[in-house]
């Protein structure tokens, strides 16, 4: 699949003279039944915006023709008004379509005033500025999927977001934000054991059937010394509960019983996922 998605990259560098965004069907759902109705106009006006807003942008220079389908659900508490300016405050989810890439904002604080734009700018807004970090966020571990660590450079780009949203006028959750992303770049095992788990894929794709066992092992250590530092780490534990049964059916066919052995020993969790699909 990204085999095809790479060979998919090539032919479109050379057919088109523009690339196309990163992100493609933006879902978005705002529950506006706690506001008032002149903030629920404002929310459902801003649900309009939001999907050209990520669907209509290059985001990076697109060498691999990723295309990422998102997910945004958001859930404000109150609207306050602070001269002119309306401050939201909401419960936010940003996921990919699967789900192994998922953030979560508790307490985000937004301003949207009635008929703004969503604007593109080198100004850090509280919404886009927000929305621009979890773009280069979720970009970022599309790319390790492609290349070990390869979303190296886009999580820079998010943190220089979040640097400079810290000493904007509206710094709440810049901290917070800039915390995650340290996290997920502390987690180097977590990041490579997803590149061998969709190298495995390719090859599988590329019908190299017999290289397949050695990406399954190197997905499998990768994720042994992520456990040995903390065996509840919640990234790799998101990952394998939504892979589960892809991880299943390619160890069932191109692995080995010690790898599968490896698997429960690692991800008991999904034990019975595992044992369902390779020894049914």
């Amino acid at each position: 699949m990204k085999s095809f998605k790479i060979l998919s990259a090539i032919f479109i560098i050379f057919m088109l003279s523009t690339i196309q965004a990163q992100f493609i069907d933006v879902f978005v759902e705002i529950s506006i039944d706690r506001m008032p109705e002149t903030e629920r106009n404002d929310l459902r006006i801003l649900k309009q915006l939001i999907p050209p807003y990520f669907e209509n942008y290059d985001w990076i220079e697109n060498t691999y023709g990723i295309e990422i389908p998102m997910k945004i659900s958001m859930f404000p508490q109150s609207a306050n008004s602070s001269g002119f300016e309306k401050v939201f405050t909401a419960q936010m989810f940003i996921s990919n379509e699967t789900g192994d890439q998922r953030f979560f904002e508790k307490n985000f604080k937004f301003v949207y005033n009635t008929n703004d734009p969503l604007m593109h700018s080198d100004m850090i807004h509280s919404l886009t500025g927000t929305f621009d970090f979890f773009a280069f966020m979720l970009i970022a571990g599309e790319l390790d999927t492609y290349d070990p660590l390869g979303g190296n450079s886009i999580y820079e780009r998010a943190r220089d977001i979040a640097t400079r949203g810290q000493i904007s006028e509206r710094p709440h959750g810049w901290k917070q934000r800039i915390q995650e992303l340290d996290e997920i770049l502390r987690l180097r095992d977590y990041r490579l054991a997803k590149y061998y788990y969709w190298h495995a894929i390719d090859l599988i794709d590329q019908e190299k059937t017999t290289e397949v066992p050695k990406s399954i092992t190197k997905m499998l250590d990768h994720i042994d010394k992520m456990f040995e530092q903390n065996a509840r780490e919640r990234y790799t534990h998101v990952f394998l509960d939504i892979h589960a049964r892809d991880i299943a059916k390619f160890i069932r066919d191109f692995g080995t019983p010690k790898q599968f052995d490896k698997i429960i020993a690692l991800n008991p969790d999904n034990e019975e996922i595992y044992k369902r699909i390779v020894k049914p």
